[in-house]
């Protein structure tokens, strides 16, 4: 059983799907992208802080500084790539998921005790 689930994963690991996504994940370590993401993480924790106090304080700015962080980070040519190289391994290993445990409660007795 073993070789075979390290035979699947070797086959993955050679599809161009995951090796586009691994190309696309070490894209991000870019230096324009690194720091994008830092910034939004900075702002998403100070406005995640901020929100105890929004009954006392505007942080609509804050707000909309994130906004516009998002937008940024939606419209990035390499965030986009890799997103699409995620949502492509994501759909492989979702048809891997699906064919190996096809009709497999199908196969197993799980009843369990009966009063």
């Amino acid at each position: 059983m073993n070789d075979i689930i390290n035979e699947l994963v070797d086959a993955i690991k050679q599809d161009q799907r995951y090796l586009d996504f691994q190309k696309a994940s070490q894209s991000l370590n870019q230096k324009d992208v690194l720091e994008l993401l830092n910034k939004y993480q900075s702002v998403l924790s100070d406005l995640q802080y901020l929100k105890q106090f929004d009954a006392y304080i505007d942080i609509s700015d804050k707000k909309n500084e994130l906004k516009d962080i998002k937008k940024e980070l939606a419209n990035h040519c390499t965030i986009q790539a890799y997103y699409q190289a995620y949502y492509q391994i994501n759909a492989l290993l979702e048809q891997v998921t699906q064919l190996v445990f096809q009709n497999i409660s199908d196969s197993l007795n799980t009843t369990g005790f009966q009063l």
